[in-house]
């Protein structure tokens, strides 16, 4: 309280034109005080709108490029019934076997097959893995074309050794695949 008691007693000393100096240097000091924040409130928001306007841009050209996959999407998916659609029967291993006796390269040493379940999409990958012993590479070109061909089959993997047992031959491990429509199961 003594604080404003000094303050009041020097105010009612001041003499009329001391204290209009006084009063016009604090009300300038205010007002550049005001306008400082003023200035400074008003070029954040012009940042912060700025800011806004390049994420809704990036957001915008995010949601285009999704879109368009969606339409790419839904386009292969159909031509993946389609296909799907040509042939339901469709066996891969037996494609796979007829079209090794289709080119004289006899029958694979092994063939091992795996079924994966690609999640809520309503098919199965049915994946095969044949090994084949000793075949030239004219024969695993032919091969390679034929399934290339069919548009049904995919070449996940191709793993080629020589032949340990025949001369001027190779090995061939081969990883291809397929879709088919899931089987419901009855509950």
């Amino acid at each position: 309280m003594e604080f404003f008691d000094k303050i009041r007693d020097r105010v009612q000393d001041l003499e009329e034109k001391d204290f209009h100096k006084y009063l016009l240097v604090l009300f300038i000091v205010l007002i550049l005080f005001i306008s400082f924040f003023i200035y400074r409130f008003y070029s954040n928001v012009s940042y912060y709108q700025s800011e806004i306007q390049k994420i809704n841009d990036i957001r915008a050209d995010d949601i285009k490029d999704i879109l368009s996959r969606d339409e790419d999407v839904k386009k292969r998916r159909k031509e993946v019934n389609a296909i799907l659609a040509k042939d339901e029967g469709f066996k891969i291993i037996n494609y796979f076997e007829k079209l090794l006796q289709q080119l004289g390269l006899g029958k694979a040493a092994q063939i091992d097959q795996t079924t994966r379940s690609l999640g809520e999409l309503k098919y199965d990958e049915i994946e095969i893995t044949p090994t084949l012993m000793g075949i030239s590479t004219q024969g695993l070109c032919m091969l390679l074309e034929k399934l290339e061909q069919n548009k049904r089959i995919n070449i996940k993997e191709l793993e080629v050794k020589q032949s340990a047992k025949t001369p001027r031959a190779i090995d061939v491990i081969i990883k291809i695949a397929t879709l088919q429509p899931k089987v419901e199961e009855a509950t």
